[in-house]
């Protein structure tokens, strides 16, 4: 009987790290645009003067299966992980799917700028996350507020201990417990969990393979160069309207 509980003593401390699951988010982003005026220039020509605006934001289910050392989001209505026949919701970018390995302080990410994937690796980026002095219910778990500020944007987190997982959305993580609400005020992001599944993974744990491989300060040069491009191609259109080179038809009461 000794034993017995000597050893249930020393596992213990690593029962609460044994958990995993999935869990379902509702996500909403900020679409990027690098042709936004030129857009409305175009379609206030071709609808009479009533600009119309491409979408500002898309809102997508994204699930995240979580273990002891690592996480994988990815996009819910999606049967496989590389990002290859993915329907895109407008813009330049779309963050398709995350791997986070929480010992190593890495990701990888698979990242669409127009027609290129990229294959991201870098360092998880450092949140010095405020804990709040604020908890509720969420899902029937309790969750405690955290906050911090990400390119100057306020950002509130709701994490519960209740699953002491460092993992999170996206590149949000890094709290004593699991993070089920992220909202970012400034551009708009929100990820709300809308349920959660302990103990079943919906896919394998493992970060995706398909992209050009590069670190985030490549990417970044890369989709500077992207949006430099599509802003010229969309330029471009605008001022062979003007210049009577291309014909639009008008359409009102649209």
């Amino acid at each position: 009987m000794r034993h017995i509980i000597l050893i249930s003593l020393m596992l213990a401390p690593f029962s609460a790290y044994a958990q995993m699951g999935t869990v379902h988010y509702t996500h909403t982003y900020a679409v990027l645009h690098s042709h936004y005026f030129v857009y409305r220039a175009l379609t206030a020509e071709a609808f009479g003067s009533k600009p119309l605006s491409p979408e500002t934001h898309a809102t997508v289910s994204r699930s995240m299966v979580f273990g002891a050392a690592a996480s994988l989001m990815y996009p819910t209505d999606k049967p496989h992980v590389e990002p290859e026949d993915r329907k895109v919701s407008g813009g330049v970018e779309y963050i398709d799917t995350t791997y986070v390995d929480f010992g190593g302080r890495t990701y990888t990410e698979s990242r669409v700028i127009g027609a290129e994937i990229y294959l991201v690796s870098d360092e998880l980026p450092a949140i010095p996350w405020r804990l709040e002095n604020e908890e509720r219910i969420y899902l029937g778990l309790r969750v405690m507020k955290a906050t911090t500020e990400v390119d100057s944007a306020a950002v509130e987190a709701w994490f519960t201990p209740e699953i002491p997982i460092p993992a999170g959305p996206g590149l949000y993580g890094g709290l004593p417990g699991l993070i089920l609400m992220v909202t970012n005020a400034a551009s708009g992001e929100v990820y709300a969990a809308d349920s959660l599944e302990m103990n079943m993974l919906f896919r394998a744990i493992e970060p995706p393979t398909r992209g050009r491989k590069a670190s985030d300060r490549k990417y970044r040069r890369a989709k500077a160069a992207e949006i430099a491009e599509d802003r010229r191609v969309w330029e471009q259109s605008l001022r062979d309207i003007e210049e009577g080179k291309v014909q639009i038809i008008r359409r009102r009461g649209q």
